[in-house]
């Protein structure tokens, strides 16, 4: 008879030391900060808050493209995204030092998806894991093209945990 050969499947550890929290302001990616800091309570790691300020009107929202046309000219529009998003990451800021959570954020402006992963993958950054909601505020793109998280779940080398 012959001898079964054991397989060894141990799993290594992996320390996250890293977590990347991309927010729109939309309920789920606030439902995704709070599961990062439950996660970060556990693991000790620090969050990086990502907001994305769109470039293009694809990234906008439905709501803010079936205000009048008057609302998207780009006078004073970009300051008016720049201070939307400055209220987004306070709001990440104080839920993060209310549970002594080490937090940091970044804004940058581009395609919501593309920059994601192009700062997730950015090795100076040294992001363990992505945490981030299944949905965000509804884009236009998402009719022919697919969603940010779809397109981070499907492009991103780092694991990915989707928050409903």
């Amino acid at each position: 008879m012959k001898r079964q050969q054991t397989k060894n499947y141990r799993i290594p550890k992996t320390k996250i030391r890293k977590i990347l929290v991309p927010m729109d302001g939309s309920k789920p990616s606030f439902r995704a900060l709070s599961a990062a800091i439950n996660l970060s309570k556990f693991t000790n790691s620090k969050i990086v808050v990502l907001h994305v300020l769109p470039t293009d009107i694809s990234s906008l929202s439905i709501i803010e493209l079936m205000k009048p046309l008057s609302s998207i000219q780009s006078i004073g529009y970009e300051e008016k995204l720049k201070k939307i998003g400055q209220k987004i990451i306070d709001a990440a800021s104080i839920r993060c030092k209310h549970n002594k959570i080490n937090f940091s954020s970044k804004i940058v402006k581009g395609n919501p998806g593309y920059d994601t992963i192009k700062f997730a993958h950015n090795k100076k950054n040294s992001v363990d894991l992505i945490v981030m909601g299944s949905r965000g505020e509804g884009h236009a793109e998402e009719i022919l093209l697919g969603s940010v998280s779809y397109h981070v779940v499907h492009k991103s080398k780092i694991p990915v945990m989707m928050i409903k």
